[in-house]
Formats: C-alpha cells, sequence, structure tokens
C-alpha cells in the first residue's frame, strides 16, 4: 500500500499579512498578547509600498476582540517600542479623523 503525497495548497491568490519575526519574539516591552496582535493587525492594512496603515481605534479592537483601552495601550507600547509612529490625521474641515500609523523596521 503506497502512501499518498500531502496535497499541496496553492497560496497565491489568497491574501496574507507580513509581519517580521523579530516583531514576533520581541519580549522587552510587548509583554502582552495583545501589543503583537495590534501590530498584525497594523500590518494587515498597511500599503505594500508606504507601510502606511489607518484604521480606526474602534476596528481594532473589534478585530483583537479587547477594549479599545487595550488597543490604546497596546499602541502606545508599540510607540515605545519603535516599531510604529503615528501622525494624527483631519478631515476637510479640520475635525480629527482616525490615525496613520507608519510601520517602522524594528530596532536591532
Amino acid at each position: 500500500m503506497s502512501e499518498q503525497k500531502p496535497k499541496v495548497i496553492d497560496r497565491r491568490n489568497r491574501k496574507f499579512v507580513w509581519v517580521d519575526r523579530a516583531v514576533m519574539e520581541y519580549t522587552e516591552t510587548l509583554t502582552r498578547p495583545t501589543d503583537k496582535l495590534v501590530y498584525v493587525m497594523l500590518c494587515m492594512y498597511a500599503d505594500n509600498e508606504t507601510l502606511t496603515s489607518y484604521p480606526s481605534i474602534e476596528r481594532l479592537a473589534e478585530l483583537c476582540g479587547c477594549s479599545e483601552r487595550m488597543v490604546r495601550y497596546s499602541i502606545s507600547r508599540l510607540k515605545e517600542a519603535e516599531l510604529i509612529s503615528v501622525e494624527a490625521r483631519y478631515d476637510g474641515r479640520g475635525y480629527r479623523s482616525s490615525n496613520v500609523y507608519y510601520i517602522l523596521d524594528p530596532p536591532a
């Protein structure tokens, strides 16, 4: 009886998220799983060329299954770890809208 080889899954047409392994192994500042999950969600929304992302805090909380307060806390930890930078965005009337998040290269 011959064993069948496992079928190779073709994922070329599926979307995926690229996350730097160094971030996933980072333990100094990112001590909570939520910190890394927020980072992954920011990467998921990031433009491949500019590495900018702009989901709302509410959307990140929904995706991560946590509170908006926890997302804000994780964002501050990601900034402290120099993995992201944050810039406020404003609409045409001058009212604040969502932030722009820049995905940065992890520190060496």
